[in-house]
């Protein structure tokens, strides 16, 4: 390792540094016109040796931080009281000559060559036993570097490097035994966990589950992290599917078990892709870990906390996946996503209040698509807050168009994901791209997933929301009631709209429960002077009775479509020309 080397190359620094000193010294002694400029270079030169010294003796505060202390002590032990005596006697000689040269006092030549011979002779002698040392620490150091090449720091199981090792080894001779077993393992909520309670509850969080796949012990057995949340672990004997499923769902159990982190409780959970290989085959043990991680990608596409067994069709379905993935890489670059208008509307008079942006893909051959179609292959792919920004941009654009042109749009609302929650640079992206597009903040409101808080209550999300409304930016509760945490979050922060689920609006004309439930929710919204708006709302009579209940505003197919933007002007001329709205409730502003 590099510190290695620098150690074995500040010891000859020391040892050429001292000689060096000690010709300056003999130099200085002997020019008639030496006096207070020499003094100050002598000094100077010897500071520098001290602190080279210095840096040797602390070698474990500096070169070597980080290194085993075992190499740490060998170092110190170097510097014995002997060692310690050796320098110091070498920095008194060279002090003396100093002050004598500061006072135009120059030393008798031939007394102070013989005497810093000796001293020099000494110190050199003391800075071979150093350079022994530090020769010693290196090798040392080089091996275990070797072997810490192959171990993953954090956990201690075996990395990447050392799986593939491991496999080769295997493919260039015989298996432990004829059948094998492949483990895909992925941690389901470590990037929440980071982003949440910070890197060290996410470390905490990785030795947990490593602890709990250790602990499955077998002779045959081999666990390597791979990456960031991503583990594999090698099975080998004869097996069937059902104890394999048992051996996959106890690592999710034990996984899934809480622990603790600064007195709370945290769980991570984890996905399992498994595949099964023969030495018959014929194919190396790489093949098998390819086909497990397919297995593992349905698992967590799948609700994650489940385990998957690979199936040849899972190929021909990833690929198809994958196909759509980079047909919407394509598509984000020629424009083809664009953001449609649902309206909101007051709910007696019908006057707009507000239109919802939602994302459609013009997709060149299958026609105008939701995010039905495409959202969790986004997210998969990573593209949402690539999706996210460019409809943001595109809406705040054509919301300007619409100012320009006259027309009364209240705001538009975003959707915003929990990644983009957490980002730190979430409320500067939307004043940018707003104060870009001429958008004036007051006009734009973000609409949460209720869900999305659960679990997720960070500080950097709360900083976030707080500043969204800090900066004029309204705050709206979607999909209210499904999160299971409704009236806790309403705590956290303000809100200036709650949305109530369709699944409370469906029908609730012909269902007296129902329509007391949703009455509560709205109730609670108004005692805390929030407005409620009810969304997929198809039918009159359910429009009638959440009118009846006090809703403040309505959006569904029962007032309109999602429609593109070119088609907004004519229905805001066909539906709003007479429409206005009514006296609004007090609101309270501290709220």
């Amino acid at each position: 390792m590099a510190r290695f080397s620098v150690l074995l190359d500040e010891v000859h620094n020391l040892r050429l540094a001292s000689h060096n000193f000690a010709m300056l010294c003999l130099s200085a002694s002997t020019l008639s016109d030496s006096g207070p400029n020499d003094a100050r270079v002598v000094r100077q030169r010897l500071r520098e040796i001290s602190g080279l010294w210095a840096r040797l003796r602390n070698a474990g505060d500096h070169i070597l931080h980080g290194s085993d202390n075992h190499l740490i002590q060998i170092m110190s032990k170097a510097f014995t009281r002997q060692t310690e005596d050796s320098f110091r006697c070498f920095e008194d000689i060279g002090i003396s000559i100093c002050t004598q040269l500061l006072f135009d006092q120059r030393p008798e030549t031939t007394e102070l060559r013989e005497l810093l011979r000796v001293v020099t002779e000494d110190l050199h002698q003391t800075i071979d036993g150093l350079l022994a040392a530090a020769r010693h620490v290196g090798q040392i150091g080089d091996q275990s570097a070797s072997r810490l090449a192959s171990v993953d720091e954090l956990t201690g199981l075996p990395n990447r490097r050392a799986l593939y090792d491991h496999i080769q080894r295997y493919d260039a001779g015989h298996w432990p035994h004829s059948n094998v077993a492949v483990m895909q393992i992925d941690l389901d909520r470590l990037k929440i966990i980071n982003d949440t309670m910070g890197h060290a509850a996410g470390d905490k969080a990785l030795r947990h589950a490593s602890a709990a796949m250790v602990s499955f012990d077998h002779p045959n057995m081999f666990v390597a992290r791979t990456g960031g949340d991503e583990f594999v672990l090698l099975l080998f004997g004869d097996f069937d599917s059902d104890a394999l499923k048992d051996i996959a769902d106890q690592l999710i159990a034990a996984i899934s078990t809480p622990f603790i982190v600064e007195g709370k409780e945290c769980y991570a959970g984890a996905s399992v892709g498994i595949e099964t290989g023969s030495f018959a085959d014929g194919l190396p043990l790489d093949s098998f870990i390819r086909n497990a991680d397919l297995a593992l990608y349905t698992a967590k596409n799948g609700g994650r906390g489940k385990s998957r067994f690979f199936s040849p069709t899972l190929r021909t379905q990833i690929e198809k996946v994958e196909e759509l993935q980079s047909h919407m890489r394509e598509g984000l670059q020629k424009g083809e996503f664009r953001p449609y208008f649902q309206p909101q509307v007051e709910g007696r008079s019908g006057k707009i209040v507000g239109f919802e942006s939602l994302a459609r893909w013009h997709h060149p051959s299958r026609g105008v698509l939701t995010p039905f179609h495409f959202l969790s292959a986004a997210e998969d792919a990573r593209l949402l807050d690539q999706l996210d920004q460019h409809l943001m941009v595109s809406t705040f654009t054509t919301l300007r168009t619409w100012i320009d042109q006259g027309l009364d749009v209240p705001q538009v609302s975003l959707n915003l994901t929990t990644s983009r929650l957490l980002d730190v640079d979430l409320v500067d992206s939307i004043l940018f791209a707003a104060s870009d597009a001429g958008v004036d903040p007051s006009k734009i409101s973000v609409e949460i997933l209720e869900s999305a808080m659960i679990d997720n209550t960070s500080k950097r999300m709360i900083e976030n929301i707080k500043n969204l409304s800090a900066a004029g930016i309204k705050v709206e509760l979607d999909d209210f009631g499904t999160g299971h945490a409704s009236i806790s979050n309403l705590r956290h922060f303000r809100v200036d709209r709650i949305k109530i689920d369709r699944s409370f609006v469906k029908d609730v004309h012909l269902y007296s429960e129902l329509a007391r439930i949703t009455s509560a929710m709205i109730g609670l919204a108004h005692s805390l002077r929030i407005d409620v708006l009810a969304e997929g709302i198809e039918t009159p009579e359910e429009r009638l009775v959440l009118n009846a209940l006090g809703c403040d505003h309505i959006q569904g197919f029962g007032v309109a479509h999602p429609m593109p933007a070119s088609d907004v002007p004519d229905w805001l001329q066909a539906t709003q020309t007479t429409k206005k709205l009514p006296p609004r409730r007090r609101k309270n502003s501290a709220a």
